[in-house]
């Protein structure tokens, strides 16, 4: 008996449970049919759906049929939990927007935005047109569990994320795209950014801003092309690896407002058609030839072009710092090092180095520059102190090598040549003189006699 009732409690709770999840998720052939989900639709000759989930629900699952394919110019959903599965808008060939707000866990599965609209032909090569249908996708004040690979793919015209967390950034997240004039990341924290997440596409307008990533992997941009503005500003990075940012033919690129912790060797591979500007940065740690490997598309490039630092903050500079490419005229001005001043302070390697003249250094709380402070501060005495105590203790050896040989050559050397004094007899001379066929010593005496005044009278 109570296995039987057991068996008849358990059935219960399954055909519950299975009619609730019905009611939540399924037997409707469209979400927007689902009361739960909050769905309404809006316009006219053009309509768009609004869904504002209820609390209750725990997933919106769109898939491939999920919404009206071909009478959907426009998705806006604000749900608790979203994930979007493969291709699941590719079929709405009239689809234009989609803007996301205030999911607290959004997921894209592979090919999840994928978009071509009516023409399915993938070209390579296609050229930007305006009158092209395209799609805009916004996410606003929201979190990403994961952005899987080929999420952002086809003709999509802008990308925009404000105030976003991004948990896992695939590689090929944004791959080729198509008819796009602008991605734009404000406010946008990257806690898992893979290589390769951009990859092989042209834009007219690339910008960071507000960007926190712990580390930009080499290839992380690869290969995009940028025709107009590559901009990253007010970002936070802690480590850029080489050849993080791999980018072609923006007419100009910016780097303003940003702090990155540690900077590599060329870790900006950008080939521009025009100026370049890195203003108001703080780096801490850069590696000689940080900047090596931005260049000049010159066969594009009809004027001359500019590489200007402005008003950048370091920790420590050296020779090759801030080395750039022969192709740009350099400009320095400003550059602080984050350090008091002090006679001994900076690398007398850079002392003719071309941006020499505008390090400047902290002193009584304001920054100077160097070449000022050390006029003004450092006697010579003091910025030569080290050679002088170098000088100093190789002369002092030298006096005490020398003098030790001295008194060694007087008192050893010449005491066995030619004997001691000591040992001699009063009065004797001795000669050593050859004899024969060896040497023989032969002491000669010699006698000195003493003749007196004759006192007799002849």
């Amino acid at each position: 008996m109570k296995t039987s009732e057991t068996g008849a409690v358990v059935s219960l709770i399954f055909i519950l449970s299975s009619q609730c999840s019905a009611i939540l998720t399924g037997n409707y052939e469209h979400i927007t049919d689902n009361p739960v989900f909050g769905c309404r639709w809006i316009g006219g000759i053009s309509p768009g759906v609004v869904c504002v989930c209820r609390d209750d629900v725990e997933e919106m699952y769109i898939t491939k049929k999920s919404i009206s394919s071909y009478d959907t110019s426009s998705i806006e959903i604000q749900c608790k939990s979203v994930r979007f599965g493969p291709e699941s808008i590719s079929e709405m060939r009239n689809l234009r927007n989609i803007k996301l707000k205030s999911i607290q866990t959004l997921n894209f599965d592979e090919h999840s935005l994928k978009w071509y609209g009516y023409r399915d032909v993938d070209h390579h090569d296609e050229p930007y047109d305006i009158s092209t249908p395209s799609l805009q996708i916004e996410i606003e004040n929201s979190t990403i569990g994961t952005i899987s690979s080929y999420t952002f793919e086809g003709r999509i015209n802008k990308i925009r994320f404000d105030g976003v967390t991004v948990e896992n950034l695939s590689p090929f997240a944004f791959n080729s795209l198509r008819q796009t004039q602008e991605i734009v990341l404000r406010n946008v924290e990257l806690q898992n950014a893979r290589e390769q997440a951009f990859k092989k596409f042209s834009t007219e307008n690339f910008e960071l801003n507000g960007v926190k990533s712990p580390i930009i992997t080499s290839r992380f941009l690869f290969n995009v092309t940028v025709y107009n503005s590559f901009k990253i500003t007010n970002c936070d990075f802690d480590t850029v690896r080489p050849g993080g940012f791999i980018v072609f033919n923006p007419r100009s690129f910016q780097v303003t407002d940003t702090k990155i912790n540690h900077l590599d060797a060329e870790a900006f591979k950008v080939t521009t058609r025009g100026d370049i500007l890195f203003r108001s940065n703080t780096f801490n740690v850069i590696n000689d030839g940080a900047f090596l490997g931005i260049d000049l598309n010159s066969d594009e490039t009809v004027l001359e072009a500019t590489i200007s630092f402005d008003s950048n903050v370091f920790t420590k500079l050296t020779r090759d710092s801030l080395t750039v490419n022969e192709n740009f005229r350099s400009k320095f001005s400003n550059l602080y090092i984050n350090e008091s001043c002090d006679c001994k302070s900076i690398d007398h390697n850079i002392k003719d180095t071309e941006f020499y003249s505008e390090i400047k250094c902290l002193h009584e709380n304001e920054f100077v520059t160097v070449k000022e402070f050390k006029t003004n501060k450092c006697s010579i005495i003091q910025s030569y102190s080290t050679v002088i105590v170098i000088v100093v203790v190789v002369f002092t050896l030298c006096l005490i090598i020398g003098t030790v040989l001295v008194m060694y050559y007087r008192r050893v050397y010449l005491s066995k040549k030619y004997g001691s004094e000591k040992g001699t007899k009063k009065g004797n001379l001795s000669m050593i003189v050859p004899d024969g066929r060896t040497y023989r010593e032969t002491e000669l005496h010699v006698i000195v006699e003493r003749a007196d005044l004759l006192t007799t009278d002849l």
